[in-house]
């Protein structure tokens, strides 16, 4: 009976503590799944703050309070390294006392700064169980005393990539050791701080390169704008903006009749069909009016499709680029290869060219052309006794009182010195070129007043006529100097046409 009772006793005990076992389990298991709901409600929170917008700063707070309110006797902090790489700086640790905060921040990283500053250089978690004995808190100790700090523990965050952001720390009152699960919650809410920092950077870093396309954008010297496939802005950039006197919200929703002529407009728009209905790019070089400034401007223009990802298109870009100054410069670079400096007349290369498009016209049409070679009379004496700038004078009036005795179609260049050529591509007999050159013998025989002083000069003029007098270029070019060697050889002053036999008696 003895026996029995101790087994029933031994039994009961041994059913109390297994119970007392299983309470306790359950007490933890609840305890952990509790501790779980919790980071999993700060995780969730963290991350809902990362998709409103929240500053950095925000979210960094609201994880290390979420930690402290998981283990009220931890208090915890983040800092980051600064801009130099060198330094560490508190961004959030709202339960550290304010003396503590503002002596670390700005420690300077590296072995024995601490738990923090120590974790940052090496990359690797610090645990410090007492701050009071261990070597790296010896700057530290009386600090960590005045702030009733006993242990710190410190993991680095970091990026995929093994860079270091900051760190993440937790601190005791007391001396303490880190459990497993206190290994856990730190590497964990470590995890956390590299993903809310990972995305802040990626967002400021989306905003650089967001303002730096726009600087570009607002300051190239540069027309740039987007078209909707009507035809209407979406995007004009300063420039632009400053082009039509008008702010964004007047531009934008309105297509180019607005800003330019109806000509203009209408080119424009189907230049934009092109990119917009073909899918082509395009460049193309546009004169428009101003009618803000009234004056002709001359653009290069790119035009680009739009694409959403299916390929359609669903807009169009333009860049357009004032090439006004540019043009001019063209023109007067090619003015100056062209036409004489001084007078403004064609030079050699212009009038051979037009000879030869003449000649090429009378052979198809079967009609005649007319060459004149004038040498001035008396010219030198003028360069010699006045000088070179009454002579230059002198040439510029030559020129003037030459055109003036000429049709339009007709061509006068100056082919060096006090020589002038004549092109007359339309006449009907030699006697038409003759009278032509009458006329101005007749004009510059008339006194020049230049510079003060009275000048008389003369000319010799040599005529040959297409095709009687040469079949081609060399050879009319050739009769018309002979003439007006003939010309000079008779007295000067007069008019000569060329004649057979002129040749034998000119050599």
């Amino acid at each position: 009976m003895l026996v029995f009772s101790l087994f029933l006793g031994g039994g009961m005990m041994a059913a109390v503590f297994y119970i007392i076992l299983i309470k306790r389990r359950l007490a933890r298991d609840i305890s952990d799944r509790e501790q779980s709901e919790r980071r999993e409600q700060t995780r969730n929170h963290v991350l809902e703050l990362l998709a409103h917008g929240a500053s950095l700063t925000a979210i960094l707070e609201a994880i290390v309070r979420g930690v402290e309110q998981e283990q009220p006797d931890m208090l915890c902090s983040i800092m980051l390294i600064g801009i130099d790489g060198k330094h560490l700086y508190t961004d959030a640790a709202p339960s550290l006392p304010d003396i503590y905060n503002d002596a670390i921040d700005g420690i300077e990283i590296g072995i024995g700064a601490g738990s923090c500053g120590t974790a940052a250089f090496t990359g690797q978690r610090v645990v410090v169980e007492d701050v009071q004995t261990h070597p790296y808190w010896a700057p530290y100790k009386e600090l960590a005393g005045r702030a009733g700090l006993g242990a710190c523990w410190s993991e680095p965050i970091c990026s995929a990539s093994g860079k270091v952001f900051g760190t993440f720390a937790i601190y005791h009152h007391q001396a303490h050791r880190p459990t497993h699960e206190e290994i856990r919650l730190i590497e964990q809410t470590a995890n956390l701080a590299e993903v809310a920092l990972g995305r802040s950077h990626a967002d400021q870093a989306l905003k650089d390169s967001g303002k730096l396309l726009s600087d570009i954008l607002e300051n190239v010297p540069a027309y740039i704008y987007t078209k909707d496939t009507q035809g209407r802005y979406l995007f004009a950039n300063r420039p632009l903006r400053e082009r039509f006197d008008a702010p964004m919200e007047e531009i934008v929703g309105y297509d180019d009749h607005k800003f330019f002529d109806a000509d203009t407009a209408d080119n424009m728009r189907k230049d934009d069909l092109r990119v917009l209905q073909k899918g082509e790019t395009i460049q193309t070089e546009e004169t428009s009016f101003n009618i803000l400034t009234g004056v002709a401007e001359v653009f290069l223009s790119v035009r680009l499709p739009l694409q959403r990802e299916d390929g359609s298109i669903h807009a169009l870009c333009g860049i357009s680029t004032d090439i006004t100054e540019r043009k001019d410069i063209e023109e007067h670079m090619q003015h100056m290869a062209q036409y004489d400096a001084l007078t403004h007349l064609p030079n050699r290369a212009l009038f051979d060219d037009r000879l030869h498009q003449a000649i090429a016209g009378a052979q198809r049409n079967k009609t005649h052309l007319a060459l004149m070679f004038i040498d001035l009379d008396k010219f030198k004496p003028v360069n010699d006794t006045y000088g070179h700038g009454v002579g230059d004078l002198l040439l510029k009036e030559v020129a003037v009182r030459i055109q003036d005795c000429l049709r339009d179609s007709d061509t006068a260049a100056r082919i060096g010195g006090d020589e002038f050529v004549i092109l007359l591509p339309a006449i009907e007999t030699a006697q038409d070129a003759s009278k032509v050159g009458e006329k101005i013998r007749l004009s510059l025989n008339q006194p020049f007043e230049l510079a003060g002083h009275t000048l008389q000069i003369g000319s010799s003029i040599g005529v040959a006529v297409y095709p009687q007098h040469g079949s081609d270029e060399k050879l009319l070019v050739k009769s018309a100097d002979i003439a007006m060697y003939h010309a000079k050889k008779n007295g000067r002053n007069n008019v000569k046409i060329y004649q057979p036999g002129m040749q034998e008696i000119s050599q």
